[in-house]
């Protein structure tokens, strides 16, 4: 099972608090994915980069592999 496939099939989890998770996407300098990370705490997350919902990450995953 490929990522995409994992996150359509667990869309929408949450964690024991009811929080959902949030999605990082990393990039090599050549514009391509080179990590997908997933926080399951995203409010406490501090970093620079977009934190995605399971929606948006499965739209951006997929219209990544299309490109």
């Amino acid at each position: 099972m490929n990522t995409l496939q994992m996150i359509k099939k667990t869309e929408g989890a949450v964690d024991s608090s009811g929080v959902a998770r949030g999605w990082i996407l990393y990039f090599n300098s050549k514009d391509e994915i080179t990590e997908i990370k997933s926080l399951f705490n995203p409010a406490d997350y501090k970093g620079a980069r977009k934190v995605y919902t399971d929606a948006e990450i499965i739209d951006k995953l997929t219209n990544y592999k299309l490109r």
